[in-house]
C-alpha cells in the first residue's frame, strides 16, 4: 500500500460533479445541467482515479509528489483523462499521447509549486513571523518558477491548442484550466507569451458546444482547482514546520 508524506492533507476524495474543471469538460461534451452531470459522473466518472498514470502514483515519501498537498492536481489529471476516455478526448496516436503526458507533468509541477508558495511560504499561522499571506511576495516568487514552466507549455503547443490546429483534446481542457487558476492568482503572468494567449482566446472562442459552458455564470465564477489564497496550512498540525521549495 503507498505510504503518504506527512505533509499532504487528507481534504477527501474530489466529487466530480462538484469540480468545475469537470463541468466544463461535461459540457463540451453535451453533457447540459446539474443533475445531468451528477448522474453521469455517478455512472461513469465513480472509478475516476484507476485512470491515473502511473507517473502520477504516489510511490513513496520521496516521490514528488510530495508536493501536491491537497492532491488536488492528481485528482485533476485523473479525472482529465477519465473524461478523455469516455468522451473520446485522448489522441489516437502515440506520439500525441507523450505530448499530452508531457503536459500533465508540466501543470503538475508548477501548479503544486504555486499551491506550495501560497499555502507554505509565503502564509505560515504555525510560524510567528509569516501568519499574514503576502500575495505580492508570493506572486514574485511564483513568476521566477513559471518562466521556465510557460516555455515548456509553449514547446508543447503546437498552435493553438497540443496537437495544432484541430480539436482540442483532455490535456488541453487541463491546461487551460490551469492557466485560468494561474491567471486568478498572478494576474498577466503569461501576456508575454503570444502561444499562450492565443490558446487561451482560441479555447475560449472554439466553435462547439463549449461556448454554452463560457457564457453560463458557472464559467465565470470560482477557480478551476484551486484557490488563489492560502487553504491548507490551517489544517497541518502544530508540529509541521514552514518548508521551501528550490
Amino acid at each position: 500500500m503507498p505510504s503518504k508524506n506527512p505533509e499532504q492533507v487528507d481534504t477527501g476524495l474530489m466529487e466530480p460533479h462538484k469540480s468545475k474543471l469537470v463541468k466544463m469538460m461535461l459540457t463540451s461534451r453535451m453533457q447540459i445541467g446539474e443533475e445531468n452531470q451528477k448522474i453521469v459522473c455517478g455512472l461513469r466518472l465513480s472509478n475516476f482515479m484507476d485512470h491515473c498514470p502511473e507517473w502520477c502514483k504516489t510511490k513513496d515519501d520521496t516521490s514528488k509528489n510530495w508536493m501536491d498537498l491537497d492532491n488536488k492536481m492528481t485528482e485533476s489529471i485523473a479525472v482529465a483523462r477519465a473524461i478523455g476516455h469516455e468522451w473520446f478526448l485522448i489522441p489516437d496516436d502515440d506520439a500525441n499521447k507523450a505530448k499530452c503526458e508531457e503536459m500533465e507533468k508540466v501543470l503538475f509541477s508548477i501548479m503544486n509549486t504555486m499551491v506550495y508558495i501560497i499555502n507554505k511560504i509565503c502564509f505560515a499561522p504555525n510560524s510567528t513571523e509569516c501568519k499574514t499571506f503576502d500575495a505580492e511576495y508570493a506572486r514574485s516568487r511564483f513568476l521566477t518558477k513559471f518562466e521556465p514552466a510557460g516555455k515548456a507549455i509553449e514547446d508543447l503547443l503546437d498552435g493553438p491548442f497540443i496537437m495544432g490546429d484541430t480539436l482540442p483534446v483532455y490535456a488541453d481542457y487541463l491546461l487551460y484550466a490551469c492557466l485560468y487558476d494561474i491567471n486568478i492568482f498572478c494576474p498577466g503572468a503569461y501576456d508575454k507569451s503570444a502561444k499562450m494567449s492565443d490558446f487561451m482566446e482560441k479555447f475560449h472562442s472554439y466553435p462547439s458546444p463549449i461556448r454554452r459552458w463560457f457564457k453560463s455564470n458557472e464559467s465565470k465564477e470560482g477557480e478551476y482547482i484551486r484557490p488563489p489564497v492560502p487553504h491548507i496550512m490551517e489544517l497541518l498540525p502544530e508540529e509541521m514546520g514552514q518548508g521551501d521549495i528550490h
